[in-house]
């Protein structure tokens, strides 16, 4: 079976990025569910999670079209065998490499700068304080961000528009929905040194405040 080489960098990237991300990822996961603050709605918890993970599947349906292994031409804007030398498809493919880079730095970085107060859920941990070093100078909620990148990316590099109408309609809306919450989370138990961190960062959720526009 022959890739094309902008799915063989996409795969390059996950793999790297999960080896960088796996040991503070471990952590934030036997971390989860010890905070003193426990949200338990699923629309908060579970459901980003879940979608986000659906989109990966999608995505790697879409890479399977792409790379001409299932016959499922309508899940994609474009599909081509190996062989074939299509400059669009190539290109389009491409664009959503370093999207996914992005993401991956974002996403990461984002959780090694909340250091001791990450955890894969949305809670207040025991000691839990305000974090405003690495990314979280510059966007309140990086690791967010760099996770509807990351999709993104990949269903661009899939040239799938059904994953990357389902990143950009569920995925992100539900990001940005516990994003939300967690600020009204993080204000109710750390009060003003949240409210000032927000205020310095522009209130950006998951854009940095150095772009001139963004949430």
């Amino acid at each position: 079976m022959s890739l094309n080489p902008s799915t063989i960098a996409t795969g390059l990237v996950v793999i790297a990025g999960g080896a960088i991300a796996a040991p503070v990822l471990i952590k934030g996961f036997v971390r989860r569910g010890s905070g003193v603050k426990y949200e338990q709605s699923f629309l908060i918890q579970r459901a980003p999670q879940y979608a986000s993970l659906f989109n990966i599947a999608l995505c790697i349906v879409g890479y399977f079209v792409f790379n001409g292994i299932i016959d499922l031409p309508a899940l994609n804007f474009m599909s081509m065998s190996p062989g074939d030398h299509d400059a669009t498809a190539r290109m389009m493919s491409w664009i959503g490499v370093p999207v996914l880079v992005s993401g991956m730095v974002f996403m990461i970085g984002g959780w090694y700068s909340l250091g001791e107060c990450f955890s894969t859920d949305a809670e207040v941990l025991n000691d839990h304080k305000v974090k405003n070093t690495g990314l979280l100078k510059y966007v309140m909620h990086p690791a967010y961000s760099g996770i509807i990148q990351c999709l993104l990316g990949a269903s661009i590099g899939a040239t799938s528009w059904v994953a990357i109408a389902f990143c950009l309609f569920v995925v992100a809306p539900l990001w940005l929905r516990r994003a939300k919450y967690e600020e009204q989370l993080l204000i109710e138990n750390l009060g003003q040194p949240y409210k000032d961190y927000a205020e310095q960062t522009k209130w950006r959720r998951l854009v940095p405040k150095f772009i001139p526009i963004g949430v």
